[in-house]
This record gives C-alpha cells, structure tokens and sequence, in this order.
C-alpha cells in the first residue's frame, strides 16, 4: 500500500492517479473525505486525517510500505511534515518520497524559509534511516496561471519581479510521473533529484511564447521584488507568504533557476513536457474574451496549435 499525502494538491493527486492506473493500491490522507469525491472514484481510498494529528496518522499508515509526501506551505512546514515521518517510522514503512524545494534553498542556512524548512524535515529522514528520494523541483508551470494568467488576460502584461534570469520552469505533471515511478522501484533509494522542464528561458521569452499560443501581444515587464511585495499584501496574503516569495524571487534572480536536469527522461523515459505545449493547453486561460484567435483558426484550418506555437519560439 503507497500513502499518499498531499493528494488534494497540484502534484499529489496526479501522483494518486497514475498509481492507481498502473495498478498500485494507494490511500490518500484528507481532510474532508467529502471533497475527496474524485480521488475515491479513481479507486483511491481515502484516510480522513491531518498532518497535525498523530493518532490519525497512525491509522492512516496502517498497512502503508511507501509514503509520498509533500504538503502546502506552511511557517510550520517541517513540524507538520515531520509528524508524518515520525509516523511512517513507528509504522515502519518501507520507501519515503518527498517532495523539497529548489536546491539552491534548501540548506540550514538558505536564503528562504520555506527552504530552510525542507532542508529540516529532509535531515529529519535522513536520520530516521528509512530508503528515501527527495525530488527538488523548481518553478511549476503551473504556478502561471494563478500569478501571470489574470493580469496577462486582462491587460495583456507578464509582470514579475524576475529580470532577465532564465528559469527552466517544469509542468507539476512531469514532478507527479517522476514520483510515481519512484515509489514503484527500489532503484532509487537515497537518491536526491532535481526535478526542470527541458530548458530554461526567461521571462521576456515567455512572454513571446504566451503571444504564439494565444495569437495576442503580451509583453513582459520586470518589476521590483519590493512592488511585488506590497501588492501580495494588498491581496491579503500573510507576511511569511510574501517574504517567502519575495526571498525566492530574489534566488531566481540570481540564476538559481536555470540549471537544466535530466532527471523527467532519465526516470521516466519520456521528456518532459515543454512551456510550448503548456501554453497551447492552456492558451484560454492568458486570453481576453475565453477563447484565442489562433486557436479558433487551428480549429478551422485543423492544425494544431501546439505545434504552430513551437515554430515561433524554435531556437535559432
């Protein structure tokens, strides 16, 4: 039995998914049971807890010789998250997979605290002495279309306080088939992966792809980490929210984000999905009015927009 903690997430129920459909017995920790309806209708059972609850941990680990764990950001991350490994160590579980942050921030000393707070709860693993494979992915693509997607849609900006630095942002997707494939083989324990998409680019040539997928110009403007700051305050997020993000804007900045892995195709075997391709997917989701005009001529013409979309950003 593989648990799964995280399951409601971006990367966890893709996880819970692509286990069950190579066969794998998976129970997911939740919450509410009640918003879990689609994981248990893929065959997921469900074990209602949380990660600040001990005794539900138990029973959830009842059974349980594989853990995936990864959970929302939290100031008190590494406690919650090392509740679950102490669990996973009373119940001696076999295999624990976590999903950490980029590996330029997790370190006692990193310059964010929800790396900081990864590098804990990692040593804490590494302690236990349990097999375990850390996956340090970088920026999801994901993440677009909650930070850059509404204004991008609205007034047709890319505004970030990221400067010309190149990222090789990867789909949560690849992450979620990276960890799968993980927990169903003992050939990767002890193993620390850093999880890209297959190049970096930067925020400039994002944008450029953004205005091929959706047969509109959007244009790029870099603002300052302290501007960004005073908006997601407005917005009302929390301080450590907005210090987490400021301090990782800061790192990409720098270049903390353009290393390119090979760890999507080298555990996998397949490449990992390209911002091409995701932006053709979600091409609806930067564009005024709901649906794109490359997109409703793709669909007259029948071609395909994701490969129109990789022949204005082919490297020259």
């Amino acid at each position: 039995m593989i648990l799964v903690i995280g399951a409601t997430g971006k990367i966890g129920g893709e996880v819970a998914r692509l286990l069950v459909s190579a066969g794998s017995p998976v129970r997911a920790l939740v919450r509410n049971p009640s918003r879990a309806t689609a994981l248990a209708g893929q065959g997921v059972e469900l074990a209602t807890g949380d990660l600040g609850d001990a005794a539900s941990l138990d029973r959830a680990m009842q059974g349980v010789d594989r853990m995936f764990l990864v959970s929302a950001q939290d100031p008190r991350q590494a406690d919650l998250q090392g509740n679950a490994v102490d669990a996973a160590l009373r119940a001696s579980v076999g295999h624990i997979v976590k999903v950490s942050g980029i590996s330029p921030s997790v370190s006692p000393g990193g310059p964010a605290e929800i790396g900081r707070q990864h590098w804990r709860t990692e040593h804490r693993i590494e302690e236990t002495g349990v097999p375990f494979t850390f996956l340090r992915p970088g920026f999801f693509m994901q993440n677009l279309l909650e930070t850059a997607a509404p204004m991008v849609s609205k007034l047709g900006l890319l505004a970030a306080p990221m400067a010309d630095a190149p990222i090789a942002m990867v789909d949560s997707r690849d992450i979620a088939a990276v960890a799968a494939t993980v927990l169903t083989s003992d050939n990767h324990h002890d193993r620390v992966y850093d999880v890209t998409g297959p190049r970096a680019f930067d925020h400039k040539q994002l944008a450029t792809v953004l205005t091929g997928a959706t047969g509109q110009r959007i244009r790029y403007v870099n603002t300052p980490p302290g501007l960004a700051a005073k908006v997601l305050r407005r917005q009302g997020k929390p301080d450590w929210h907005v210090e987490h993000l400021v301090d990782m804007a800061e790192l990409f900045r720098v270049g903390a984000g353009a290393t390119v892995s090979t760890t999507v195709r080298d555990v996998t075997g397949r490449p990992p999905r390209t911002i091409e391709g995701f932006a053709a997917e979600h091409a609806n989701s930067f564009v005024r009015g709901g649906v794109s005009r490359l997109l409703r001529t793709a669909a007259r013409s029948g071609r395909d927009p994701a490969g129109r979309t990789s022949s204005v950003t082919r490297p020259r």
